[in-house]
């Protein structure tokens, strides 16, 4: 059964992760892209050769003859945007983050339950092989119980509508939501966070663009997370993620040729870069949900849990104090 997915969005996310994908998926049909202005639609369309272009996202909403959306637009326009899609019968990939509040996430879940749709939060990381091949051995006990962790994701500032914290949420809900959601995932729920950061880029201007932060786990491990927007421009986007055990510890670092590092028993362990596509893999379980019914790695609500995180970040920053993630609504 071919599925005729409709583009939400014409800026990076769907120009270079998810349109590069689809237009690959022998069982998928690009029948419409929206963006604003209307050329960068144009231009997309025209690409990759989709036959309607428009800067009208209601009229692919309610185009009865496609039968999934994939949301990448701004933020700010998430849940709007996801609610009458849900309305519309359509299944739906939503970029991160689910919404730029915990209460708009907790309402667009509700909705999705009452829909009878389908409803993917595209966190990545649940899908990259290379963390997936991580959380196997963390899961599996390789290295012991899990006692210190560090991750950072740096970039220079993306600038347009993310250098205003109204609109992107900043860099902790926009982009490290990336590793909060996977800490989450791997090691459970966390009770405390303290964080300090602020506007360090001369892009932003209310965006918080750099943090560091600490998280305490309910199991008593620790992390170090640290998020920037505020690298120079000719910086290469970096990645990393390292996780100490009381047996071992491995790491993941995207400017290393061994994407995975573990030292386990007294062994040292490398595995080469794997290259299975992420953003492949993540639609592939998307449509054998769609198609079959095998539901993905991801709930809606586990979304909810990764942005509320997020969130607490900010308020550490802004309050100057420890804040449990249960304290945002």
């Amino acid at each position: 059964m071919v599925l005729k997915v409709g583009v939400l969005g014409s800026g990076f996310a769907a120009r270079e992760l998810h349109l590069p994908v689809l237009s690959k998926i022998s069982n998928v049909e690009l029948s419409a892209i929206f963006g604003i202005p209307y050329e960068d639609a144009l231009l997309l369309a025209k690409r990759f050769n989709i036959p309607k272009a428009t800067d009208d996202w209601r009229s692919v909403i309610n185009d009865p003859s496609i039968d999934i959306v994939i949301i990448a637009t701004p933020t700010y326009t998430h849940k709007a945007i996801a609610e009458e899609a849900i309305k519309a019968g359509k299944d739906i990939m939503l970029e991160k983050p689910i919404a730029l509040t915990v209460k708009d996430g907790e309402d667009l879940v509700k909705a999705y339950e009452a829909g009878g749709v389908k409803l993917m939060i595209a966190h990545c990381l649940r899908f990259w092989p290379e963390y997936v091949k991580a959380r196997e051995l963390i899961m599996t006990g390789r290295i012991g119980e899990p006692r210190v962790i560090r991750a950072y994701r740096l970039s220079s500032h993306p600038g347009r509508w993310f250098r205003f914290q109204e609109l992107s949420g900043g860099v902790a809900v926009d982009m490290s939501i990336h590793d909060l959601d996977y800490l989450r995932w791997t090691f459970g729920s966390v009770k405390r966070v303290y964080a300090i950061g602020g506007l360090y880029s001369s892009e932003s201007v209310t965006s918080i663009d750099h943090f560091m932060a600490t998280l305490e786990f309910d199991n008593g491990a620790v992390a170090y997370v640290e998020g920037s927007w505020a690298m120079p421009r000719n910086y290469p986007f970096t990645t990393y993620f390292e996780v100490s055990g009381t047996n071992g510890l491995l790491t993941i670092d995207n400017q290393s040729t061994a994407t995975i590092e573990a030292y386990i028993d007294n062994s040292y362990y490398r595995y080469s870069p794997m290259m299975k596509d992420a953003y492949y893999l993540e639609w592939i379980a998307f449509l054998n949900w769609v198609n079959k019914g095998v539901k993905p790695p991801i709930e809606p609500n586990e979304a909810v849990e990764a942005l509320r995180l997020s969130l607490s970040i900010n308020k550490s920053i802004m309050e100057g104090r420890v804040v449990n993630p249960s304290e945002v609504k």
